[in-house]
């Protein structure tokens, strides 16, 4: 919990505090904005709502696209590069099969490529209608419906071409954040960060956090790992002995905390893990999951213990403006 910084050790406001959040946990789930900005409040004392947006959209020191795992995360833009250096490849080759499901071979992703870019840097932002239509009008897709503009737009963002902009809209890279991306990237280095952000933890755990090969990940692992912990007869890496963190934190949906490891949290309470690839808020204690929460109206349904929340209540508010 100490690691994944829930102990709250970003003190900075504005767009500041959010890129060092990010870049602290190396970077934090984002299918939901507001899962994304909820993960940065808890990590941080001052930041707010508006500063995750102005980070993303105005300061652009921040960047929302398909990262690890081919899941949408928000990364500190210098990593964006490195990131899909050392992940696209593979994430586009476990897509493969899906690719062909939906008529998709890579002569016409290729393609898509191109045209989605191009009328990226000419219009600006779109959105997903706005792309569908230059898909069909390029005679990539016979409808505007359907998986396949999702996908193609997922495969541009894999290539380090498109990424997300104001918004649900999506823009080019090198208009955005006014060069290309540089697709290179360092396993080893991605494991140290890995580490820092979430040891102890497991080869295995990287692998699933990353979306990289368990052979890889467990050299990448060995490399950089400077101390081992022994838990329940299975050996854990990290780089950091660190005293840990007792506090209660309540995370927003999606939380990179909860989705680090390859099953440390799996058998959470269908109020937390319901299952369709869902993870709702959480309130954790002590490194463990112990109720749930809900947006909407701040009730909570605590299945372990007494938390007192009236702290964590209170810079919700204060976040949310």
């Amino acid at each position: 919990m100490q690691a994944n910084c829930l102990a709250r050790p970003v003190n900075e406001a504005g767009p500041g505090g959010v890129a060092d959040v990010v870049r602290r946990t190396g970077g934090l789930q984002a299918q939901t904005w507001r899962g994304a900005a909820y993960a940065v409040r808890a990590r941080s004392t001052a930041t707010t709502l508006a500063d995750v947006t102005h980070a993303q959209e105005t300061d652009r020191s921040v960047v929302r696209g398909w990262f690890m795992r081919g899941t949408l995360q928000l990364v500190a833009v210098e990593d964006a590069g490195p990131l899909l250096g050392m992940l696209g490849p593979k994430l586009i080759k476990d897509t493969e099969r899906r690719y062909g499901e939906l008529g998709l071979p890579a002569g016409v992703r290729a393609r898509a490529a191109d045209v989605l870019e191009e009328h990226l840097l000419a219009n600006g932002p779109s959105n997903r209608a706005e792309l569908a239509d230059v898909l069909v009008a390029a005679g990539l897709i016979t409808e505007p419906k359907g998986q396949a503009v999702y996908a193609l737009i997922r495969y541009a963002g894999l290539l380090g071409r498109v990424c997300y902009g104001p918004g649900e809209t999506w823009v080019a890279v090198r208009d955005w954040l006014g060069k290309p991306l540089e697709l290179s990237g360092d396993v080893e280095d991605l494991a140290r960060r890995y580490l820092t952000a979430y040891g102890p933890a497991t080869a295995r755990d990287f692998a699933t956090w990353s979306g990289l090969p368990v052979p890889a990940a467990r050299r990448a692992v060995e490399a950089v790992a400077t101390k081992s912990f022994e838990v329940d007869s299975e050996v854990l890496a990290a780089v950091d002995d660190l005293p840990g963190c007792r506090e209660v934190r309540m995370l927003g949906e999606f939380d990179a905390y909860l989705l680090g490891y390859q099953n440390r949290f799996q058998q959470l309470p269908a109020a937390i893990f319901p299952g369709g690839g869902m993870l709702r808020p959480a309130i954790i204690e002590a490194g463990r999951a112990i109720g749930s929460w809900t947006h909407a109206d701040l009730s909570v349904d605590v299945f372990d213990g007494r938390p007192d929340l009236s702290a964590e209540l209170k810079d919700l508010a204060r976040f949310a403006g």
